[in-house]
């Protein structure tokens, strides 16, 4: 068994958590694990296992060996399968990390055409906080730009632009009156995104800023929207995030020339000698559906 055989039994010992889940996993000795493991520390001068009779546990180089060799597996995947589907429509597992609104909100609606499209692509679509973004064992990070990303290490291409738009439901308009100016925000009811309970502004495009006290302050977009569909008042956001809403007559738009500045979503992946079919075709289809 060579270094890199080894090493990938290592990742598996981490992620599995015990030698002998590993063993049985692969038909040998949980000996014969540890024996293999026990080498490539030895190779490497490091431990990257504390042993004890009831438990694994990752040293601090154990935990950095394993971060770079899921990364260099997951490369190693990708090119098997770029190999694999060369002269074929892409194929093989993509995963795709955003923040959680993204995937449900924005990557959804997508899914079935892309599915349709590209049947041979097995889509992983993980939640990821913005400041975590770009995750390195993703093969695609969606984020608002990120304006120092490590580009030594990561690409990144715009995917589209999009900005902020004022909406309520039919129902609170039918209560409190259709707003006719920015001025007459600060005396609707309004459902501000944040983290903390505080008059909110809301900056436009047109350099006009408007303070709102929100009835309502919550740092998840789900209770916002939710919120605004059930008559609660007034929100600031993305039109693709509330698409649904929109089309479904639950939400309309209110004062439709006032928007936010204009922002960019990115995609970023890890920069390789090549760009792998699935990612290839996951940015161009994003593209073209926003």
């Amino acid at each position: 068994m060579g270094p890199f055989e080894k090493a990938q039994m290592f990742k598996r010992v981490v992620e599995m958590g015990s030698m002998v889940s590993v063993a049985r996993a692969m038909n040998i000795s949980p000996s014969a694990v540890s024996k293999r493991l026990a080498e490539l520390e030895s190779s490497l001068g490091v431990q990257l296992l504390k042993r004890s009779t009831r438990s694994l546990a990752v040293t601090e180089a154990g935990e950095h060996f394993y971060q770079e060799v899921r990364q260099i597996s997951s490369q190693w995947e990708a090119l098997l399968d770029e190999t694999v589907s060369l002269g074929e429509s892409p194929g093989g597992s993509l995963t795709v990390a955003a923040p959680a609104p993204v995937l449900s909100r924005v990557l959804m609606p997508m899914l079935p055409r892309f599915n349709a499209r590209y049947p041979d692509i097995k889509l992983v679509l993980q939640s990821v906080d913005y400041d975590s973004l770009p995750l390195r064992s993703a093969d695609i990070s969606l984020a608002r730009h990120i304006d120092k990303f490590d580009s030594g290490t990561f690409v990144g291409v715009a995917l589209c632009d999009y900005h902020n738009s004022l909406f309520a439901s039919p129902e609170y308009i039918a209560r409190n009156g259709m707003p006719e100016t920015l001025e007459q925000l600060n005396m609707h009811t309004c459902l501000c995104y944040g983290k903390e309970s505080k008059p909110f502004v809301w900056q436009f495009s047109s350099g006009e800023s408007v303070e709102v006290n929100g009835i309502l302050v919550s740092d998840n977009t789900e209770v916002i929207v939710e919120a605004g569909v059930q008559g609660g008042g007034i929100i600031y956001i993305p039109e693709m995030i509330v698409q649904r809403e929109l089309d479904s007559g639950s939400l309309i738009p209110i004062l439709s020339q006032a928007t936010s500045q204009q922002f960019s979503m990115w995609g970023y992946y890890q920069k390789l000698s090549y760009l792998p079919a699935k990612i290839r075709a996951f940015i161009d289809f994003f593209r073209q559906c926003w």
